[in-house]
């Protein structure tokens, strides 16, 4: 039977519309950037109150000194921090600086400074041995430790600086001394090639913006290739199928379902970038931060050439599994190897030229999520042979299991009540 475009398109237009009318691709559409959004709020608001709060619980600090240096130590030990605020607008108000007290008190032997810890006279003991100058050794001991936060160690670190450096007729040596980097500027190289200042609002965005991305491509991916798991496993098992083979040949449905499938997919994906665009652009702004469209560009390409590869997989599962619970286990496998890139997150954003942020980017299941990690990575540069090596893979993988779909397609789609065995489906292959 020749291809018919009008066919094509009747199935296209079918299933992408039955798709973007659905309450669950509304929900999807609009609910997954909310969702999104309100996980990064609670993730990202507990860790800017985490660094205050260990300040503000920090109230008193047990010293054990067998040293004799310590003795003219400070009792109090004052720390003062700027809330965090990578949100605010550039002409907002500075927020005014928060301090903190921590007294010092002193105690003759291990032995009183741990009974005290117990019955939380103090918060932590800081125990000096006699060859402190000599070895520098301390310890440190405290009810409880917080994994992620250093204030406390701020506190101790600066009490100890100032004590040993308050013989210093100069005052502000001392300050300069406890905290060097506090009035530093840094700057790094941007994707235009220019030098631009840097702050915890732009490395919040260096760290966020990656992650964005790579999770909105990796999404788009997976959301376009269980809609055609879906759409395939249901008309199968109701056999709605074996009606609609009488008008049209297995290539022209299989070409119609994942242009109208394909569709929704992109559909999500420009619903996406629009919300984040709107939510997003007064930071962006403020940061002075574009987007290349180059970039851009590569990464629809990616979600082409991805959601072929991915959803010519997942008909190929449709059409073999005998039900829609097996093709879910199925594909479950093969669905997980698109996130693996963020279980190596630091290595793609942090070293996007290594040996393995390359491999990733070229092997065709994780290439879509990998090379936009790596594009997108804090003046990253990524050769331009490996963008293009990497989509020409991607490519070639996505012709080559779109054939072995479409082969798996035409056998199995009448088949019911039993999934083929491996035997079996070479055997199809061959012979179809």
């Amino acid at each position: 039977m020749t291809w018919s475009r009008r066919r094509i398109a009747t199935v296209a237009r079918r299933d992408f519309l039955y798709t973007v009318r659905r309450r669950a691709f509304l929900f999807t559409l609009v609910g997954t950037p909310l969702l999104y959004a309100l996980l990064m709020f609670i993730v990202i608001k507990p860790q800017q109150a985490e660094r205050a709060g260990a300040l503000r619980n920090f109230t008193a600090l047990g010293v054990v000194d067998s040293s004799g240096l310590f003795a003219r130590g400070a009792p109090d030990v004052w720390t003062d921090i700027l809330p965090e605020n990578p949100f605010a607008m550039g002409n907002a108000a500075p927020a005014a600086a928060q301090r903190f007290r921590t007294r010092v008190r002193r105690y003759p032997d291990f032995a009183s400074a741990e009974a005290a810890l117990r019955d939380s006279e103090v918060t932590q003991v800081l125990v000096v041995p006699p060859d402190y100058a000599g070895t520098g050794t301390l310890r440190r001991y405290a009810r409880t430790n917080n994994l992620f936060t250093a204030g406390d160690q701020r506190v101790v670190s600066k009490w100890i600086v100032r004590t040993l450096l308050a013989g210093l007729p100069d005052s502000s040596r001392i300050d300069r001394v406890t905290q060097p980097l506090r009035q530093e500027s840094l700057y790094a190289l941007g994707h235009d090639g220019r030098f631009e200042l840097k702050n915890e609002a732009r490395e919040m965005l260096d760290f966020l913006l990656p992650f964005a991305l790579g999770l909105l491509l990796g999404l788009s991916i997976v959301f376009g290739g269980q809609y055609l798991l879906q759409g395939v496993s249901e008309e199968k098992e109701s056999r709605i199928l074996e009606s609609m083979m009488c008008a049209v040949s297995p290539e022209e449905l299989l070409a119609g379902k994942l242009i109208g499938l394909g569709g929704a997919g992109l559909s999500l994906v420009v619903g996406w970038l629009a919300i984040a665009g709107v939510t997003a652009a007064p930071m962006l702004a403020m940061l002075h931060f574009t987007l290349p469209p180059w970039i851009v560009a590569i990464m629809l390409l990616y979600f082409l050439l991805g959601y072929v590869f991915y959803g010519s997989l997942m008909t190929g599962i449709g059409a073999i599994a005998s039900n829609m619970r097996e093709a879910q286990q199925f594909s479950v496998w093969f669905t997980f190897l698109t996130f693996i890139p963020f279980y190596m997150m630091s290595t793609l954003v942090g070293h996007p030229g290594s040996a393995l942020a390359v491999a990733l980017s070229m092997f065709p299941p994780t290439a879509p999520v990998a090379s936009m990690l790596r594009l997108v990575a804090p003046g990253a540069a990524v050769p331009a042979w490996q963008i293009a090596l990497s989509l020409l893979t991607l490519a070639a993988a996505a012709v080559g299991i779109l054939l072995v779909s479409a082969r798996l397609f035409r056998v199995g789609m009448l088949m019911y009540g039993k999934t083929p065995t491996l035997p079996e489906i070479v055997r199809w292959l061959r012979t179809s």
